[in-house]
């Protein structure tokens, strides 16, 4: 029989198994629950009999009590009888009696109803030991009376069924109740009876019979409110003895809305009636009880039943599962030595096996090919690697090592590349492993890669330019000597990031330039980290370093991998170029006032002239006047680039509302688009907002760009100026209709000096400082400066400024 069958059969005998005792513990657990109930029922019967006697002993003991009241008083009247029926709160106490009485021999008082004294045998000092006649027992008392007027005057003679009941209860001086009360018709329900118990004069001589003391008794009250159980666990079902006349009389109605789950029958003896109980349990006793405790039992034993099932089942489709994975490993472990076998006889790389000593066990055929180069003999087994690697030691530990081999005849030596592993049979025995390379070829290129680098080096020393190479995944770097020279950095053993020292030795004022510079060509936002810095060198001497940068590696995220830089010492080129800056700003320094004087004469000359006519005089003084505002904006913009560039101009940053500089902007432009039969349209921003800028500086932005786009806009059309309020900024855009700018002349645009070399642009002026000097403004003053050109069609400038709400907000937090 197949594993799997006899797994099957196994799995079928434990479910039946554990169905069977799933079967029996829900037995065991209903017949514990059918004990456990019955003997809780059992307990609510037992108190309920106990109940029962308690309270018909009470009202025993009340009896008891008329009868002493009599033994112990010379004469018995209706006032007495009355305060002791208040003292019991008859019938007050539902639980007690209706009513009490005496009856004695003789006839009825007259005085009885206002407390007169009992007559005709109740006093005892006329009381003698003669029998009375059977009757003449008549009842004289009986309280409360309104309630029981009938009964006061009966005399038992004249009643043919109390009568038998009252001579057994005296001949048996014993209390007597009788289910027959007096008045009442055979078909009427009677909820009460008569307790009659006889007095004597004393309790130990019964020569003397005095009387009855009687009590009404409520015999529905006298079964009910036992116990509080009764009713809400149990219900109690009694019947009385039958007499001559009636059968069995139910004091208490059986429930019989549906058979109850427990019940429980006995008889009493009591006040000379049998009295039969049935009890049975109610709804709400059957539901607390733990039946469903078997129930749960069960649920439990088939859930464990059909868990233990599904655990089998799974194990079972595993261990097949297991078998057939294998058998289907095996053959693919057969396969794989196979394969393993190919690759290794078939493998490039010379693989050798040899024991311990050095004894070749096996070679593959490129070590075999190898070997025999060397003059090996053709089959390798048994012989002796130390005889055909003279120069190879076998003690040394596992790892890389090379061999150089004389050449043979006219040839060149060869380099063997060995790595040497040892590894274990199963048997605990020492194996080595020997993987042998030929890198001759590549040892010689190696070779000849370090002269060339020697060579360029050496080129690199000789224009003093340092160079280093940065791996932003690793943080670590590789400097050129030149490099360290420049910057006077030694070099550090273990340091893996020499780029790094040069930080600290930057000038703290453009530290801040070149990290941004290089984040942001990390980040992608420029093509190149070009940045002039200081650097103290050596005993506080600080050169000045230009460098040069790009990213030569990213991922394919756009993620900035490798670094490759230059950087040169520029400290003279920096002092020519303060040398050449200082000369043009004191040459425009010493322009600007001549031709501010020069303006001002020809201003008089025109004003002079004005409504004058002399022959081409006008004309003259207007074209001086022209001429000697150009030279004068040449020279205000040469020094504002020098300015700039020196780092000495100042900003006085305040918030200025968006729409009013836009406004006055276009205003001061007017006149001059105007010339160029072009119109200034202005669209504001939706919602009024103010920027964070130097005012002034700003307007000389926004005039610059509108004079350059009225210049340059084709004759009947319009320049727009909008404004749009973005995230945290403001971006304002100057936009016209025009030639464009030409696609060679894109890259050098804010280049100072920087213009279109063709004829119509030559034609209508300019210095080429305008846009070059709007950019350094904007940039100062936090924003961003771009452009955007459709040759023939439209063209935007465009640059932003801080919000100052936002830059507040900012700085508060």
């Amino acid at each position: 029989m197949p594993s799997h069958h006899r797994a099957r059969v196994f799995q079928t005998v434990i479910l039946i198994l554990f169905l069977g005792l799933s079967y029996l513990s829900f037995v065991l657990v209903h017949k514990i629950a059918q004990s456990r109930s019955e003997e809780s029922f059992q307990v609510l019967a037992d108190q309920i009999l106990t109940s029962i006697d308690r309270r018909l002993e009470e009202y025993d003991r009340i009896l008891d009590g008329v009868s002493g009241l009599v033994m112990a008083s010379d004469v018995v009247t209706a006032a007495d009888m009355e305060v002791y029926a208040k003292s019991l709160d008859i019938p007050g106490d539902m639980f007690v009696l209706d009513g009490i009485g005496l009856a004695s021999a003789g006839s009825v008082d007259p005085g009885a109803g206002a407390g007169g004294p009992i007559v005709g045998g109740m006093n005892k000092r006329t009381a003698t030991s003669s029998k009375p006649a059977e009757d003449q027992f008549i009842v004289q008392y009986v309280e409360p009376l309104a309630s029981h007027e009938q009964l006061l005057g009966l005399d038992f003679a004249s009643d043919s069924e109390l009568l038998p009941v009252a001579e057994r209860a005296r001949a048996a001086g014993e209390t007597i109740a009788t289910v027959h009360f007096p008045g009442r018709s055979l078909q009427d329900r009677y909820p009460q009876i008569l307790l009659l118990k006889p007095i004597y004069k004393s309790s130990q001589d019964r020569t003397v019979f005095l009387g009855f003391a009687l009590a009404v008794l409520n015999i529905e009250n006298a079964f009910k409110n036992l116990t509080p159980s009764q009713g809400k666990f149990l219900t109690l079902h009694v019947e009385a003895g039958a007499d001559t006349l009636r059968g069995p009389l139910e004091f208490t109605p059986a429930s019989t809305a549906m058979t109850p789950d427990f019940a429980f029958h006995q008889s009493i003896e009591k006040f000379g009636q049998t009295f039969s109980l049935s009890m049975s349990s109610t709804p709400q006793f059957d539901a607390v009880q733990p039946f469903r405790a078997r129930w749960v039992v069960l649920a439990l034993g088939l859930f464990i039943t059909a868990l233990v099932s599904a655990i089998m089942h799974v194990l079972i489709r595993k261990n097949i599962a297991i078998s057939a994975d294998v058998t289907r490993k095996s053959r693919d472990l057969e396969t794989q030595i196979q394969e393993n076998r190919c690759i290794l006889e078939n493998a490039m790389l010379s693989i050798v096996s040899v024991t311990k000593t050095g004894q070749i066990i096996h070679c593959n055929e490129a070590a075999l090919k190898l070997l025999a180069h060397l003059n090996g003999p053709d089959n390798m087994d048994g012989e002796m690697i130390s005889d055909l690697l003279p120069d190879f030691d076998m003690q040394e530990g596992d790892g890389w090592s090379k061999v150089v081999i004389a050449p043979m005849a006219g040839g060149e030596p060869l380099t063997i590349e060995i790595e040497k592993k040892t590894w274990f049979t199963a048997d605990g025995e020492e194996r080595i492993a020997l993987l042998m390379r030929d890198i001759t070829v590549s040892e010689r290129l190696t070779q000849e890669i370090a002269e060339a680098e020697q060579r360029w080096n050496l080129a690199l020393m000789s224009a003093h330019i340092g160079v280093f190479d940065i791996c932003l995944q690793t943080r670590t770097s590789v400097v050129s000597d030149v490099w360290r020279e420049t910057l006077k950095i030694p070099a550090l053993p273990g340091c893996n990031n020499p780029y790094q020292l040069q930080m600290a030795k930057i000038h703290p004022d453009d530290l801040a330039i070149l990290k941004k510079a290089e984040d942001f060509c990390i980040k992608g936002h420029t093509e190149r980290a070009t940045a002039r810095f200081r650097v103290n060198v050596e005993q506080d001497e600080w050169r000045w370093i230009e460098s040069d940068a790009v990213v030569v590696k990213r991922a394919p995220d756009g993620t900035a991998l490798r670094m490759l830089g230059i950087q040169t010492d520029v400290t003279e080129r920096f002092k020519l170029e303060q040398m050449k800056r200082e000369f043009v700003a004191t040459v425009s320094h010493e322009l600007r006032t001549p031709l501010t004087s020069i303006k001002g004469a020809i201003g008089l000359l025109q004003a002079q002239l004005k409504g004058v006519e002399i022959s081409g005089v006008d004309r003259l003084v207007n074209i001086a006047a022209s001429n000697s505002d150009r030279l004068l904006s040449l020279v205000n913009d040469i020094l504002d680039l020098e300015k700039l560039n020196a780092g000495g101009m100042k900003h006085d940053m305040e918030p200025v509302n968006l729409n009013e500089i836009l406004t006055l902007a276009s205003k001061q432009v007017e006149p001059y688009a105007a010339q160029w039969n072009v119109e200034v349209k202005v669209v504001e921003p939706e919602v009024d907002r103010n920027i964070w800028a130097d005012k002034k500086r700003i307007n000389q932005v926004i005039t610059n760009l509108l004079s350059n786009a009225c210049k340059f806009s084709d004759p009947d059309t319009a320049v727009r100026l909008t404004a749009e309020v973005q995230n945290a900024c403001a971006k304002i855009s100057v936009s016209n209709i025009g030639p464009g700018i030409p696609e060679k002349f894109r890259s050098t645009i804010f280049q100072p000096f920087s213009q279109a070399d063709n004829s119509d642009t030559r034609q209508r002026g300019g210095t080429g400082l305008g846009l070059s000097i709007s950019r350094r403004l904007v940039e100062e003053m936090g924003g961003s400066v771009g452009f955007k050109s459709d040759p023939g069609k439209e063209t935007v400038f465009w640059f932003t400024c801080p919000l100052a709400d936002d830059l507040e907000i900012v700085r508060v937090a």
